[in-house]
C-alpha cells in the first residue's frame, strides 16, 4: 500500500492485463465489473484492449454492439479485432435463446435499454456472416465468427461448420468442433466421438468439451476412459464434460476425484458431480446455494 493509503496498482500493460484477468475470472457472481473494462477498451496496448473485450462476454450490455462490430472491423491488432467479434457472440447466444426469427425481418419494437432486440441479434447476425465470408479477413477473425454464429439453429450455419470440418488446418477443425459444442445439437455426435480421440490435441480438447456441451451421455464411457489422461487440459476437460453428459454410471469416478491430491483436479470433479447431480437428479430451487451448486446440507 502506499503512503497516501491507496492501493498500489501496476500501471504497466502486463499489469492492467493481470487486473483484467483477475476480475474476469473473480468468483464473485455478483459483482458487475463492465465499466472497467469498457475504459481500457482504448488502451494503446493490444493486450490490454483485447483483455478488455474478452471481460465482454461476461458482461454484455446490448450498448456496446455497435462499439464491438468497430473494434472488430477497424482496430489495427488482428487478434484484437478477433476478440471483439468472439465477444459478439453472447448476443447470437441470447438471441437464440429468445428464439428470434432466422429469416424473417426483425421487429421494430422498443424495449429496454439492456434486452437484446430483434433488430440488434440480426444486425449482428449480418456482421458475423460478413466477417466469416471476407477473404481479407484473418484467419482468427473468420474463425472467431463462426464460433459466435454457431448458438444458431440456422441450415446457413449448419453448413458453415460442416465445411470448416472438412478443411485440412488444424485450426478450422478446432472451431469446427467448438461451434459443434455450442449449437448443442448431436447431429454432430459422430464426428464428436471421433474426435474425442484425435491426435490433435487442440482438436481432442474441443471434442471433449462438444461432447459435454451437447449433453452426450452414450459417449460416457469414452470421457470416463479421458478422466484418467496424463494431459492436465484433457483430463480437466474430460472431467467437465463428464459432470454434463449425465453418464449414468459417471458418479463413482467424479467422486473418486473429489479426493485426488491435485486442488485442480478435486475442484473440477467437484463442480462437475453439481453438474451431474442437477442432470440426473434436478433440485428444487431451495437445495442450491448463491452461487447455484447443490448445498448438501438440504
Amino acid at each position: 500500500m502506499s503512503d497516501n493509503g491507496r492501493h498500489e496498482f501496476d500501471l504497466t500493460p502486463e499489469g492492467r492485463v493481470a487486473y483484467l484477468e483477475a476480475l474476469l475470472y473473480s468468483a464473485e457472481p455478483w459483482a458487475n465489473h463492465k465499466l472497467t473494462f469498457v475504459q481500457h477498451l482504448d488502451h494503446e496496448d493490444p493486450r490490454v484492449r483485447a483483455a478488455a473485450i474478452q471481460g465482454l462476454w461476461r458482461w454484455p450490455d446490448v450498448e456496446l454492439i455497435e462499439r464491438l462490430m468497430q473494434i472488430g472491423e477497424q482496430d489495427p491488432s488482428p487478434v484484437v479485432r478477433a476478440e471483439a467479434i468472439s465477444a459478439l457472440g453472447i448476443y447470437m447466444y441470447h438471441g437464440a435463446i429468445a428464439e428470434y426469427g432466422i429469416d424473417e425481418e426483425p421487429a421494430s419494437q422498443t424495449t429496454d435499454e439492456e434486452e437484446l432486440t430483434e433488430a440488434d441479434f440480426a444486425q449482428v447476425k449480418r456482421f458475423l456472416l460478413r466477417v466469416h465470408a471476407n477473404a481479407a479477413s484473418s484467419a482468427d477473425e473468420r474463425r472467431s465468427a463462426l464460433e459466435s454464429l454457431a448458438f444458431l439453429d440456422d441450415p446457413q450455419v449448419i453448413e458453415l461448420i460442416e465445411a470448416a470440418y472438412l478443411r485440412p488446418e488444424q485450426e478450422w477443425k478446432s472451431s469446427a468442433l467448438c461451434a459443434m459444442g455450442r449449437s448443442g445439437d448431436d447431429r454432430w455426435k459422430d464426428i464428436v466421438a471421433r474426435e474425442l480421440y484425435s491426435a490433435q490435441r487442440d482438436v481432442q480438447v474441443q471434442a471433449i468439451r462438444a461432447a459435454g456441451e451437447i449433453g452426450l451421455d452414450e459417449l460416457g464411457k469414452d470421457l470416463w476412459r479421458l478422466t484418467y489422461a496424463e494431459d492436465l487440459e484433457v483430463k480437466l476437460e474430460a472431467i467437465e464434460a463428464l459432470g454434463y453428459s449425465g453418464w449414468e454410471e459417471a458418479f463413482d469416478r467424479l467422486d473418486e476425484l473429489t479426493l485426488d491430491s491435485n486442488p485442480d483436479v478435486a475442484e473440477a470433479a467437484e463442480d462437475a458431480l453439481d453438474e451431474w447431480f442437477l442432470i440426473t437428479e434436478p433440485y428444487e430451487e431451495d437445495t442450491l446455494d448463491p452461487d447455484g451448486d447443490v448445498d448438501w446440507d438440504k
